[in-house]
């Protein structure tokens, strides 16, 4: 997904098992276990430590893997049941699962995903929650008419746009095929703080973050609109193993999915990025606090 930057040590624990080390084959002999892991960035660690604290109120015996890396790694992992569950995003595991799927709407994309998943795995209820890709820019840049996307396009020479590796091969010509926008530049950044500090400082002018990050509101600045959808709808969701769960435990993460929504996920995301809380504490208090 966004975020998710193929990790060589990553790969290697997962194709080659390193031995007696690789956390999922750990997990082969251990019976009845429910294993729930996340890719490798904080949200969806975050999420994952959710899904277990919701799984264990239904009795489950639940172990996590945090932090496996990227997609085709943690999707392969849930196909082959090393993992029972993992949180991801509609509209990139569409993509993933359908490179050709042209949907950008929530409910779209959704049902294209559903009939996109193979056999073995099965899409649970999708949350209003959304974490999607959004151009941003400061106030100061906002206040001189750049608003949407559509205003950035025939500026886009004037900027440079701060942005993860991935996202040139992506969107960059997709974003000049919708908005006629030809960035100046377009500068490799880190997600996340990195990027922030690039765009408040100067050393770019438009930054990719995504919409739960706590420091857009933190540094205010400005959500550049998409009129046009490039970015497709991102709505959290658990992909799990078919027959791995229960009826009651499926249902125990639809009912997460339902007390979720994208302001409760950006104020869980601060509470880790700001506040520096424990995620596993943070998903304990959500869990309690919505009655679950």
């Amino acid at each position: 997904m966004k975020r998710l930057l193929i990790c060589a040590a990553a790969a290697a624990l997962l194709l080659t098992g390193c031995g007696s080390q690789n956390p999922l084959e750990a997990n082969r002999n251990q019976g009845g276990a429910l294993v729930v892991g996340s890719a490798d960035f904080a949200e969806s660690e975050l999420l994952m430590n959710i899904y277990a604290e919701a799984l264990k109120t239904t009795g489950a015996e639940v172990e996590t893997r945090p932090r496996i890396g990227a997609r085709e790694f943690y999707v392969n992992a849930v196909r082959n049941g090393e993992l029972s569950v993992v949180p991801d995003y509609t509209g990139n595991l569409l993509k993933y699962l359908n490179p050709q799927a042209s949907a950008t709407e929530p409910q779209q994309v959704y049902e294209q995903l559903k009939q996109s998943v193979p056999g073995e795995m099965e899409l649970l209820e999708q949350s209003p929650a959304e974490d999607s890709d959004v151009l941003t820019v400061t106030a100061a840049t906002a206040g001189t008419g750049v608003r949407s996307m559509a205003d950035l396009g025939p500026r886009c020479g004037e900027f440079v746009l701060g942005a993860p590796a991935e996202w040139k091969s992506r969107w960059e010509a997709k974003i000049a095929e919708d908005y006629g926008c030809r960035f100046k530049e377009i500068r490799p950044v880190e997600a996340g703080t990195i990027t922030v500090d690039a765009l408040t400082s100067g050393q770019i002018q438009v930054a990719n973050l995504f919409t739960t990050s706590s420091q857009i509101a933190a540094n205010n600045l400005v959500k550049l609109a998409d009129p046009k959808n490039m970015f497709p709808a991102q709505n959290v969701v658990p992909l799990a193993h078919k027959g791995k769960l229960t009826p009651q435990q499926a249902e125990a993460l639809n009912k997460v999915s339902r007390a979720l929504d994208t302001d409760k996920l950006t104020e869980l995301n601060r509470k880790i990025e700001v506040d520096k809380a424990n995620p596993a504490d943070v998903a304990k208090e959500f869990v309690a606090s919505a009655g679950l």
